[in-house]
This record gives C-alpha cells, sequence and structure tokens, in this order.
C-alpha cells in the first residue's frame, strides 16, 4: 500500500493525482481498521484472561463470606490489568447459589474506523463458573476371598492395595467427607442385619450370619424385604445347613464379614487386615450386598440418598476367577448361569443409580469373565495380573479417578 502512496506523491499529473487520491483513501481506511481490529482484539483476550483468573479466585476461595470473595476477585481483576488500558474498568460481579459470574465492559475508542464512522468497538465479556463444594465420596470393595486367592500372594497385595487406597482418599478429604465399606465374598457373605429381614427368624434384634441370594429378582435390587419371605435372605445357623449355604463358622473364623458404610476408617482397615479366604465364588451375592450397602435404604441404611448432589457413590468389585456358585433365576431354579445373568441386570441396575462401577479381574484369563466384568464397568475395566505393583498401580488410579470426581462437586 505504501508503495500506491509513493506512486500518488510522485505523480505530476492533475488527473492522476485525484484518481490515486479517490483510490487510497479506501486503501488507507482498511489499513487502519485492521490496526482498530487488531488492537480490540488484544484487550479482549486481557479482558477475558482476567476475568477468569478473578472468577477462578473467587471459586477457590470457598471458605469466605460472598463479600470478601468479591474483594478477592475484584483484586485479582485489577492486578491482572494494571499498566493497561484497561485498567480503570470495574468488574461486574454475581455470586448465586450455583454461580460466580465475572463480567465487564470497555468502549475501545478507535483510532482509524471513526473516519469511517465507527467511534467506538464494544469489548463485553464474562466468566462463569460454578460454586465448588467440598464433595464427599462413599465407596465400597467388592473383594474376592474365594480359596483361590490363597495362591501368588494375591490376597495380601489386593489387601495392601486397597487398604492404601483407602488410607489415602481418607488423607485427601475432608473429615466427614469420605465413608468405606467392604463385602468380602466367596460361596457367601456373613452380615448382621435385622432379624425381620431374614426368613424363618422372629424378632427385631440384630442377626449376624451366613446367607446367599434371595429370590429372584429381589436378588437383583436392593428393595427393602418385606412380610413375602421371597424377599428376605435365607440363614445358616453354625455349621448346619438351614438355608441356601452352609459352614457360616468357617466365615467367622476368617473375619469374614461385611463392614457397612462408616467414616471410621481404621475400624474397616482393621478388619480387613484380618481377612483370610476360603470358598467358593460368588461374585452376583458379593456384588447384591455391595450395592445393599451404597442404598440409603435398610436393611444397612448408612448410605447418603440418591439426591445428594454433593455425595458421589463408588463401587469396587475385584475377582480372581469365574462364578462358581449357583444364584436364583427368573425360573425360581438355582444355577450358575442364573447367577452370571443375575450379575449382568445388577451392573446395569447399579449404573442406573449413577454409581460409578470398577471392575478388576485380578490374575484373570478366561475371556468369559473379562467380557462380564468390561460390560459392567464400561471403560472402568482393569485386568492385572498377580503382581503387587500391579494391583497397586490398579488401586492407585482408582484412587485418583476418585479423588477428580470429588474435588470439584458443584451443587
Amino acid at each position: 500500500m505504501w508503495r500506491v502512496v509513493k506512486l500518488y506523491r510522485s505523480a505530476t499529473g492533475g488527473q492522476m493525482s485525484v484518481l490515486m487520491a479517490l483510490a487510497i483513501v479506501p486503501l488507507l481506511l482498511a489499513a487502519g481498521a485492521a490496526l482498530d481490529y487488531n488492537s480490540a482484539v488484544r484487550l479482549r483476550v486481557e479482558l477475558q484472561a482476567s476475568l477468569d483468573a478473578a472468577a477462578m479466585a473467587m471459586a477457590t476461595a470457598s471458605e469466605q463470606p460472598d463479600e470478601d470473595r468479591k474483594a478477592i476477585g475484584e483484586k485479582y481483576f485489577k492486578q491482572n490489568l494494571a499498566g493497561t488500558a484497561l485498567a480503570e474498568i470495574e468488574p461486574q460481579i454475581l455470586i448465586d447459589e450455583d454461580t460466580i459470574t465475572v463480567s465487564a465492559r470497555y468502549d475501545y475508542p478507535t483510532s482509524f474506523m471513526h473516519l469511517g464512522g465507527i467511534d467506538q468497538m464494544i469489548l463485553d465479556e464474562t466468566s462463569k463458573v460454578m460454586r465448588p463444594f467440598a464433595g464427599s465420596a462413599e465407596v465400597v470393595l467388592v473383594l474376592d476371598y474365594s480359596g483361590s486367592m490363597n495362591t501368588k500372594n494375591k490376597y495380601q497385595d489386593m489387601r495392601d492395595a486397597a487398604t492404601q487406597m483407602i488410607n489415602d482418599l481418607d488423607g485427601a478429604l475432608d473429615a466427614g467427607h469420605f465413608k468405606v465399606g467392604i463385602v468380602p465374598f466367596s460361596a457367601m457373605v456373613r452380615t448382621s442385619m435385622d432379624k425381620s429381614y431374614v426368613n424363618q427368624v422372629s424378632a427385631t434384634q440384630t442377626w449376624t450370619g451366613c446367607t446367599q441370594d434371595r429370590k429372584y429378582p429381589y436378588n437383583t435390587n436392593v428393595d427393602t424385604p418385606t412380610s413375602n419371605v421371597d424377599t428376605k435372605w435365607g440363614y445358616i445357623d453354625g455349621n448346619g445347613e438351614n438355608g441356601p449355604g452352609y459352614g457360616c463358622a468357617a466365615y467367622q473364623n476368617k473375619k469374614l464379614t461385611i463392614q457397612p458404610l462408616t467414616d471410621n476408617v481404621s475400624s474397616v482397615t482393621s478388619a480387613l487386615a484380618d481377612m483370610k479366604p476360603l470358598g467358593n465364588t460368588n461374585i452376583s451375592l458379593g456384588t447384591e450386598f455391595g450395592w445393599n450397602l451404597l442404598d440409603p435404604q435398610l436393611p444397612y441404611d448408612n448410605a447418603a440418598p440418591y439426591s445428594d448432589k454433593l455425595t458421589r457413590k463408588f463401587l469396587v468389585l475385584l475377582t480372581d476367577g469365574v462364578q462358581t456358585s449357583s444364584e436364583f433365576g427368573s425360573d425360581n431354579s438355582r444355577s450358575v448361569p442364573a447367577a452370571t445373568n443375575n450379575l449382568v441386570e445388577i451392573c446395569d441396575n447399579i449404573r442406573a443409580k449413577k454409581i460409578t462401577i470398577f471392575t478388576i479381574a485380578y490374575d484373570v484369563t478366561d475371556p468369559d469373565v473379562t467380557d462380564l466384568l468390561k460390560a459392567c464397568a464400561p471403560g472402568r475395566y482393569y485386568e492385572p495380573s498377580a503382581s503387587g505393583s500391579e494391583i497397586s498401580a490398579v488401586f492407585s488410579q482408582i484412587k485418583n479417578q476418585i479423588k477428580n470426581r470429588i474435588a470439584r462437586v458443584a451443587k
């Protein structure tokens, strides 16, 4: 363009001078407009960055009163714009129940575009962030304690990795914002609940014993038992068979007792330290009881309601083998295929409640098992070998995912 100006200055013909003058005016206006536009873009970027910084600073100051938060936001906004053309702007700050909004406007005076009738460019920017709240986590570990976990140091490595994850989460979350429970399962589970929820047991006192599943479809949901015997769990009395299982004394000796959700983390890790493997594998049963621990209804009712927006629920399921125990199916008979089908249904029902499931196929090579666990927890499936370092790494990854979900929970 400046070559054109030079030609204009060197032109001697009057007609040429007029033509060149007419041609150069729009060129000069276009060049000036480009300069104005680039300056406005640069200022807009600076303004938006300052708004973002102010909003984030206010969100981080979660324990401060709203007036103090506003002062913090104004301070960050001013500091970021000091020494610029935007230094005198005052931000507009709105803090409501859910969000923090910071906005500002600057009328940029044009240098060249005003020649074309545009005196200013309006820069009107906004930054909005969700107000962070101290989120809570409820985590239930459904751990395979069947006899095969005695091999290759598997249950010891699992125990150590799970204990580390529990302690890390307890340290990372605010006091009172972390609950943990454990369901150790093999062919049966041993638990405590009100006697009215157990078949053939009367009165309303606490019962502790072993059980397998309820009748279908109650073994795929968390409906509180009623007077209907099909909704209740069976029971095992001592070493004798009195229901759908046997040998409950061995479960007591191996310390395989369900630990309901609690914020008393040390009591859970202490119980975990004493658990020893025993018997066959009932993955579906363990998962059923894991969901019951996370459900706010009886028989456990230690969990937050599903409507609590500040609480996230997690179920970690680990097994090292195939389903070997039978369960009631839709035809009212017991079989291993019915138990496998029940697990699929339970996983679907758990996810429908917005509970996050992690599955761990621990030292498993059977594709039927790995496919089943992958389907149970899409995108959150792990397949470590019988290695202390591998299972430790898996629990560490799960811990980090839980922490990330809780770090910024918006109401």
